[in-house]
């Protein structure tokens, strides 16, 4: 064999190592997510699979405080909290994540 040769023998070998181990760390993911309490449909958390203290922040992180009356209706959070600005505002957290004030 030329070198050239056993080059492209060495690279193919280990391109194939190197698929083998990814599909087994592949396979070992998909395994341990088997056995987990929840299955997972989609990539998306929307707003309601989140709980009060997850919401909560989820505000706190855009601005809001002293959040109050937080409950959910349907797949939407309401509640009242003060914005940026200071002033209490009612607020409600539709499926998409959109916070809509009022």
């Amino acid at each position: 064999m030329h070198k050239a040769d056993e080059a492209g023998v060495d690279d193919g070998a280990h391109m194939l190592k190197i698929m083998v181990v990814t599909l087994a760390l592949m396979g070992a993911v998909s395994a341990c997510s088997m056995f987990d309490r929840e299955q997972v449909h989609s990539g998306y958390v929307g707003p309601a699979a989140l709980n009060q203290d997850q919401v909560t922040r989820l505000l706190n992180e855009q601005g809001y405080t002293d959040v109050t009356g937080l409950h959910k209706n349907g797949s939407d959070w309401i509640g009242s909290a003060v914005n940026k600005d200071g002033q209490e505002v009612n607020f409600d957290i539709d499926k998409g994540g959109a916070i809509h004030t009022k």
